[in-house]
């Protein structure tokens, strides 16, 4: 019993120093495809740094963070035109120490239902009187509902949909992210709704959905003119972080995440490109860009020019963001997916579990804007406010 416990202490061991030096999230298809690109693009890159330079940055990253920096192939840093200081270069936090150490200190998973499913969500947010896009009904444990969890029957839902003004509904997963499982459905000609992908939306559909998972209705929003003349294709939104530490809020860092090529969605795991959005003014960067580190300065479809723009509503967005993040004191960390339309912000989703790699890329790191001082403290302190 003795030598078997020492076996697991020792597998165990092995587990947390592999994690330290290896990619976190190594079983998740996405991560791996971006991994695997990321690694594509390094070998075939010809204007790389020199080998004993790309190197010696590496190892200044692993010794500050004390985990493997595989960011530093994800966001191109060994490219030639990257020419940083050591300072700038651990500016930038390693995945494995977000996912593994950083968010887990501030996250409580006693909390974690309010932002993992969707249907919650939206059932919270209506009682705080957060504006989201109007909800149009639930698929839960296979039944349809009212948000008002009323049970529905599919002729009701036929009959209310057939008799609506309402262009566009989305079909979302109540558990999922990254734009992943959404079905758009447009308003035809002939009255009914149908996907570009030529899914009708029926009983038939319906009664598929309900065999599946959870699902959340809702209508589609129409966006602000002026977000709307950057790409009109998708609804663009914000990806805001915002800190509540104490009831004391702020706005850590934003990107405007943007849809291209056809595309309805703005993820950028999905083919979207994302732009660093100034928190004061509302000024965005110079040039968008996308997962693969592609860079912008024009919208690849619209010709929009990036270059010197501001978002004219932005203090109305800044505003309801730090509102909203104040009603929800229970995450001092939240990713906040905001939409401007004609009448105001609204939220599209909340994330606990934000993904960091937009903002790292748009704003050249973001040690320095979350205040990580000692590294060493959270490796030290692991999950020590859960």
């Amino acid at each position: 019993m003795l030598k078997l416990i020492k076996k697991l202490k020792v597998s165990e061991n092995w587990m947390k120093i592999r994690e330290k030096f290896y990619p976190t999230k190594k079983n998740d298809p996405e991560h791996r495809a971006l991994l695997f690109n990321a690694m594509t693009r390094y070998k075939k890159c010809t204007d790389k740094k020199n080998t004993s330079q790309i190197k010696r940055e590496i190892q200044v990253c692993k010794k500050y963070w004390k985990c493997y920096p595989y960011h530093y192939f994800l966001y191109d840093l060994y490219k030639r035109d990257m020419e940083i200081t050591d300072d700038e270069l651990i500016n930038y936090i390693p995945h494995f120490y977000w996912y593994r150490l950083f968010l887990p200190y501030y996250r409580s998973s006693k909390f974690m239902m309010i932002t993992d499913n969707k249907i919650i969500t939206d059932q919270i947010f209506r009682s705080l009187k957060i504006p989201q896009p109007e909800t149009l009904f639930y698929i839960f444990h296979g039944h349809l509902y009212s948000p008002e969890m009323v049970q529905l029957t599919q002729d009701q839902i036929e009959h209310e949909l057939n008799n609506t003004s309402i262009e566009k509904i989305f079909v979302k997963p109540a558990q999922g992210s990254g734009g992943y499982g959404i079905n758009i459905f447009h308003k035809t000609d002939r009255g009914h709704y149908e996907t570009r992908q030529n899914i009708i939306f029926n009983g038939d559909f319906l009664a598929m959905l309900q065999k599946n998972q959870d699902y959340i209705v809702q209508a589609g929003i129409a966006q602000d003119p002026e977000i709307s003349g950057i790409y009109p294709g998708s609804v663009n939104t914000f990806r805001i972080i915002a800190e509540n530490i104490n009831g004391v809020v702020r706005i850590v860092c934003a990107v405007m995440r943007i849809g291209r090529g056809q595309s309805e969605i703005d993820n950028a795991s999905s083919g979207g490109i994302f732009i660093k959005t100034d928190i004061d003014s509302g000024k965005l960067g110079d040039f968008a860009t996308s997962y693969n580190c592609e860079k912008f300065k024009e919208h690849p479809d619209t010709h929009f020019v990036f270059q010197n723009f501001t978002i004219s509503r932005w203090d109305e967005i800044k505003r309801f963001s730090i509102e909203a993040a104040s009603k929800v004191p229970f995450f001092t960390y939240l990713g906040w997916d905001i939409a401007l339309t004609a009448n105001g912000p609204l939220v599209i989703e909340i994330n606990s579990n934000p993904a960091h790699d937009i903002m790292e890329i748009s704003s050249n790191g973001l040690r320095e804007a979350f205040g990580i001082e000692d590294p060493d403290y959270y490796w030290k302190n692991p999950g020590k406010r859960m």
